[in-house]
């Protein structure tokens, strides 16, 4: 086995002004997708549902985009984020780091 890292980042779908859906998660997707593949960065990806509260104080329930990045990068992954936060009008994307023990078999 070897010891790597995975970023899990989680993008909730809701524009922070509106607290809807400005752009949809098949858009998203695809514009990640593309982004990967032109980079040739190893990823996964899948749709969740999260709670989150808003500074403001309002909870809402959303649509979240959860990418998942294991192994070696050289991608700046709060540069992606910020990047990320600003297309979606977000006021926070969550990232989490671990170290994990990878095996492809």
């Amino acid at each position: 086995m070897q010891q790597s890292v995975e970023y899990q980042i989680f993008i909730g779908l809701n524009d922070s002004q509106v607290y809807e859906e400005v752009v949809n998660e098949k858009e998203l997707a695809e514009m990640v997708s593309n982004y990967f593949e032109r980079k040739e960065i190893d990823f996964s990806m899948f749709k969740a549902k999260g709670g989150y509260c808003y500074d403001s104080d309002k909870f809402v329930i959303e649509n979240t985009l959860c990418i998942n990045i294991i192994g070696k990068t050289k991608m700046d992954i709060k540069k992606l984020t910020k990047s990320l936060s600003m297309f979606m009008n977000q006021e926070s994307i969550l990232i989490v780091r671990n170290k994990v023990n990878q095996k492809f078999s």
